[in-house]
């Protein structure tokens, strides 16, 4: 069960929240502890490894915090973070990570985030088991985030801000990012699956680049529909979650590009690892350390193909880049740090995308048509088929959509309009299945 099945949308959320806005204040909190099990469960399929997994880092945060608030000894926050991060590293590595629970990178990211808070002494444990239960577990952001601030988190335990308004705001939002998913995200996915029916090895210069812009914008609004839905779940059950794209495309950089890309990721390791390893207070070298220290953990948390880690250095290399010298050109020219931006980043997403370091090479070569062919007629057999899709998607990734639903989201056809969005991707999940998303996968 995932936020885009039938099953989600027309039993669990309906039945889970009108028991929750019908149940007495302080038992919601409970009630959204069970139901995220309960949603966790039919997720998983039951697996007793994956429940196991997010008990046991619940209770590990309870307790460890709680030896953390009597003593804020370095040492002992180490070991704290040290046990579900090496948990992670374990089920990441063992068997390639199939074993590896939906979900786990994000919610230990969330435990490591708590842990560290309470050592800091922002965050209380006595009396306050509710608010770590909402951190690890709750259901919106339990699979793929966003990763909440947990002292932001824990004000909203105490008190969420339930209205009719923030509860229509929620819907609005759900019914948008499941647009961006079913709509969107699942019909790009078609030519690049068909490269991979193909072959990487097999497919011409026009067909790659296609399949890789399509790539780009399938993972860009799978991600982005989820992180929507998420907020509008959040929202629905009277929590603010942070928003996790700030429209990436429109960057001019690639270091803007990473803080308006999956902004809650970016955000923690900004705040967890690379300010604690000093951040760029002391020096260039010690900048780059940090910056290569942070992005290798980037591209191990996405998984250990060579395809992510050379995504990893490549962007390593650019960001560094920079700030040591490019920023300052960028700067001075308007549309040229746009462009850039865009095919670099696209340029990225073909290791990412192949997940392989031999795969990678191959794709690589493809683009730039080293070891295949050139055939221009592929941009009009694949282009005819594809072209609609493609140009929707170039739109949704511009701001001009957000701006024109920021000036009509308050009118009467905004909601009519939703409303034919919802059933439209109602229509595809029912017919066409579900389709997971992809960074179930990380």
């Amino acid at each position: 069960m995932q936020f885009n099945s039938v099953n989600f949308i027309f039993y669990f959320l309906p039945a889970f929240l009108a028991v929750y806005h019908l149940a007495p204040g302080r038992a919601r909190w409970g009630l959204l502890a069970a139901g995220s099990f309960i949603f966790y469960g039919f997720a998983t399929g039951w697996s007793v490894i994956a429940l196991a997994a997010l008990a046991l880092c619940l209770a590990w945060t309870v307790g460890a915090g709680l030896i953390l608030e009597k003593k804020k000894s370095p040492w002992l926050l180490a070991l704290a973070v040290a046990v579900p991060a090496g948990a992670l590293v374990f089920f990441k590595l063992y068997r390639g990570g199939e074993l590896l629970p939906a979900g786990m990178s994000f919610y230990v990211f969330g435990v490591i985030a708590a842990l560290v808070e309470i050592k800091k002494g922002r965050l209380a444990v006595r009396g306050y088991v509710r608010g770590l239960t909402t951190e690890v577990t709750m259901f919106p952001k339990l699979m793929s985030g966003p990763i909440a601030d947990p002292v932001e988190l824990r004000r909203q335990t105490e008190r969420p801000h339930r209205t009719l308004y923030t509860f229509h705001l929620g819907l609005q939002q759900f019914i948008i990012g499941l647009g961006l998913k079913t709509l969107l995200a699942d019909r790009l996915g078609g030519v690049w699956s068909r490269a991979n029916i193909v072959g990487l090895d097999s497919i011409s210069t026009p067909f790659a680049w296609l399949a890789l812009i399509s790539f780009s914008m399938r993972l860009y609004f799978d991600f982005y529909g989820y992180s929507m839905m998420a907020v509008g779940l959040g929202h629905m059950l009277g929590y603010h979650l942070p928003m996790n794209f700030l429209e990436p495309y429109s960057s001019k950089s690639v270091s803007e590009f990473y803080r308006r890309w999956h902004a809650t990721l970016g955000r923690w390791f900004r705040e967890y690892i690379y300010i604690p390893m000093g951040g760029n207070r002391k020096g260039r070298l010690r900048t780059a350390l940090n910056l290569f220290a942070v992005w290798l953990l980037t591209g191990l948390w996405h998984g250990v193909g060579a395809g992510y880690l050379i995504w990893a250095g490549a962007l390593f290399l650019l960001i560094l880049n920079e700030r040591l010298w490019l920023r300052k050109y960028l700067e001075r020219t308007r549309v040229l740090p746009h462009v850039y931006t865009v095919v670099v980043i696209l340029l990225t997403w073909a290791a990412f995308a192949a997940g392989t370091g031999e795969r990678a090479i191959m794709f690589y070569g493809r683009l730039f048509g080293v070891g295949g062919i050139f055939d221009a007629a592929d941009f009009v057999t694949w282009g005819r088929q594809y072209w609609a899709i493609l140009l929707a998607g170039a739109v949704f990734a511009s701001p001009l959509p957000k701006l024109v639903w920021e000036k009509i989201e308050r009118r009467w056809y905004a909601d009519v309009l939703l409303f034919a969005v919802f059933w439209a991707a109602v229509y595809f999940i029912a017919t066409a299945g579900q389709d997971p998303f992809m960074y179930f996968n990380f």
